[in-house]
C-alpha cells in the first residue's frame, strides 16, 4: 500500500497553502499601511490630533459659560456625562486640565453611564438618603422656631426625625443586597 508520507504530503501541502496565503495577505496590509504612512494618512479609524483638537475647541464654545467660570459641580458632571473618571483631580486646575482633555467624547446615554460607573448608582442613592435626612431636619427645625414662636421651650426636644428599627433593618438589608448583586456582576 500507500506509505503514511502519501497520506499526510495532501494535507501538509493544503494547511502550508492556506498559510502561505494568510502570510501574503498580512504582507500586503503591511505593505499598504507603511504607504499610507509616507503619505501621511492618519491610520484606519483614528482620527489626527488636529481633529481632535477642532472637536474640543467645538465642544468648549459650544457651552453655556467658559469652563473656568463653572462650579466643580458642573465640571465634574461634564466628565460624568461623557463616562470620564478623575479620580486624581483635587484642584480645580486637574479638573479643568482633564475636562479641556474630555470634551472631544461623546456624551453618554444614561444606561450606558451607569453600567460604566457603577460607583455611581451607590453615590446616587447617598445622595438621595442626604437630601431626604436633610428635608426632615430642615422640617424638624420649623417645627421648634413655630414652638418657639409660641413661647414653648425646645431644648431637648427631639421630633424622632431618626429612621425607625423597620426602616433601618430595610435601608441595611437593600444596600447588603446591592453589594451583592455587585459582587455577582463582577464574577
Amino acid at each position: 500500500g500507500r506509505s503514511t508520507w502519501h497520506n499526510f504530503c495532501p494535507l501538509f501541502l493544503s494547511t502550508m497553502k492556506g498559510t502561505f496565503i494568510v502570510l501574503f495577505l498580512f504582507a500586503a496590509l503591511a505593505m499598504a499601511r507603511v504607504e499610507a504612512d509616507a503619505e501621511g494618512a492618519p491610520a484606519a479609524g483614528l482620527r489626527s490630533e488636529e481633529d481632535v483638537e477642532k472637536l474640543r475647541s467645538e465642544a468648549i464654545a459650544a457651552l453655556e459659560k467658559p469652563l473656568e467660570k463653572m462650579k466643580v459641580k458642573e465640571l465634574k458632571a461634564l466628565l460624568q456625562d461623557r463616562g470620564v473618571v478623575c479620580n486624581a483631580c483635587a484642584e480645580k486646575d486637574q479638573l479643568l486640565k482633564t475636562v479641556r482633555e474630555s470634551m472631544h467624547l461623546p456624551i453618554k446615554k444614561d444606561h450606558l453611564k451607569k453600567i460604566n460607573m457603577p460607583h455611581q448608582a451607590d453615590d446616587d442613592e447617598i445622595q438621595r438618603i442626604m437630601k431626604e435626612l436633610k428635608s426632615k431636619q430642615e422640617q424638624e427645625n420649623k417645627l421648634k422656631d413655630m414652638l418657639k414662636a409660641q413661647g414653648i421651650a425646645t431644648d431637648g426636644i427631639s421630633f424622632g426625625g431618626g429612621m425607625n428599627p423597620d426602616e433601618m433593618d430595610k435601608i441595611i438589608e437593600n444596600m447588603q443586597k446591592k453589594k451583592d448583586d455587585k459582587a455577582e456582576k463582577d464574577l
